[in-house]
């Protein structure tokens, strides 16, 4: 979550938290038998953050292919018990890290499909895939354990989102190895093996990147007044790299809903100064990231829209969301700006650009649905006074 009021009069001073939100260091993953009746443990992962974390767990239930997902209501613990319902269903975990600097979130793996009570065998674990999740580099399945003696398994693998979820079938690809392909890169990938009927997915592999690079732990982010003639300054975010790394920015204007963007020429450094064809306009920024390895990029949220330089009405933060992004949970705009503010939520790409209207969602809240899985969410929050209008595009929450 980003601190800050989300509009200002232009002579206040600006508002906003002096620390970062957690930052994810390793993924959370589940432990237990898959098999109804049997409890799962949740580990959160590693944090890196400001002071002492507090979690929040949400498990959801999804299809064989990590599809049509809902939350469990009631599941908000670090513990679950599988039930009848969960049988042949995969089970997902969202985990949200707050601290004194703001909140984020991670997902755990699909974890699944869970076996009936009375299965002659159920996996104890979810295998492991070993290698380098690089474009033209290999991957291999460990083996499974399973509750007895299995026969030979069978293999498929399924390319997923970036978050493990909205996973399909890899055409051809059915052995315990598999090298990854072109149309792999941007996508987590997972192997279900089956034995006995029974199947249980792996642990997700990393995104897929095209060439080795430093790793974006969270998302670059813009820190200034939204106002024509105001300077902005990009924030790269946390990497995770082979020695030092070095960074480039990468300015652009785009339209009210993050889309038609084009490079701003010259615009490459920290910095950008607000000129007069932005108003009206949201802005983004790419940081590109370089170490002894290769190269990565990076996407911050849209900021926006744009003042006039001449006005009252001003954004100096974009207006935070709180709530967990899990289908069935609700989102909310934080510190809404005034009683008489109006809203919109726009489903965009995971990379927060080319958004859409969500049709009904017009107030501060937004229950979250099958359809947003794997997008980002943003609301527009629109101000009136002193006879001005102003739009301000909140952070984005990224929906497992």
């Amino acid at each position: 979550m980003i601190r800050g009021a989300a509009l200002v009069l232009l002579a206040a001073v600006a508002a906003g938290g002096s620390t970062a939100p957690p930052v994810a260091t390793s993924l959370p993953g589940v432990t237990g038998t898959l098999r109804q009746g049997s409890r799962l443990t949740v580990n959160p992962g590693s944090w890196s953050a400001n002071g002492a974390i507090a979690f929040t767990y949400q498990w959801s239930r999804c299809d064989a292919n990590g599809a049509h997902c809902s939350s469990i209501h009631g599941a908000t613990r670090a513990t679950y018990t599988q039930v009848r319902a969960d049988v042949g269903r995969t089970l997902a975990v969202t985990v949200q890290a707050r601290a004194s600097g703001g909140a984020a979130v991670a997902y755990a793996p699909l974890a699944g499909p869970v076996a009936a009570g009375a299965a002659p065998i159920a996996a104890t674990a979810q295998p492991a895939l070993v290698g380098d999740a690089f474009v033209g580099r290999s991957l291999s399945v460990s083996p499974v354990r399973w509750t007895a003696i299995a026969p030979i398994a069978a293999f498929r693998w399924l390319r997923c989102n970036q978050n493990g979820r909205l996973c399909s079938p890899v055409v051809g690809a059915r052995g315990v190895s598999y090298t990854l392909a072109a149309a792999d890169a941007g996508h987590a990938l997972v192997a279900l093996v089956t034995a006995s009927r029974q199947s249980v997915l792996s642990m997700a592999s990393a995104v897929v990147r095209t060439a080795p690079g430093p790793l974006a732990l969270s998302r670059p982010a813009i820190a200034g007044t939204l106002r024509v003639g105001a300077k902005l300054t990009g924030d790269t975010g946390v990497w995770s790299g082979g020695g030092t790394i070095a960074y480039t920015f990468r300015w652009y204007r785009c339209d009210a809903h993050g889309a038609s963007c084009s490079t701003l020429r010259g615009a490459t450094g920290s910095t950008y100064t607000i000129v007069p064809a932005d108003a009206g306009r949201a802005l983004a920024l790419t940081v590109h990231a370089s170490d002894s390895t290769g190269a990565s990029s990076a996407y911050s949220s849209l900021a926006g829209l744009v003042a006039p330089a001449v006005g009252r009405l001003a954004a100096n933060a974009q207006p935070a969301l709180d709530g967990l992004p899990a289908v069935g949970r609700e989102l909310r705009v934080a510190e809404a700006p005034a009683r008489t503010a109006t809203y919109a939520w726009l489903r965009c790409t995971p990379a927060v650009r080319s958004c859409v209207p969500i049709a009904g969602a017009g107030q501060p809240a937004y229950t979250v649905t099958t359809a947003d899985t794997g997008h980002a969410l943003i609301a527009a929050v629109t101000t009136a006074a002193a006879g001005e209008r102003l739009v301000t595009l909140s952070a984005a929450a990224t929906v497992g």
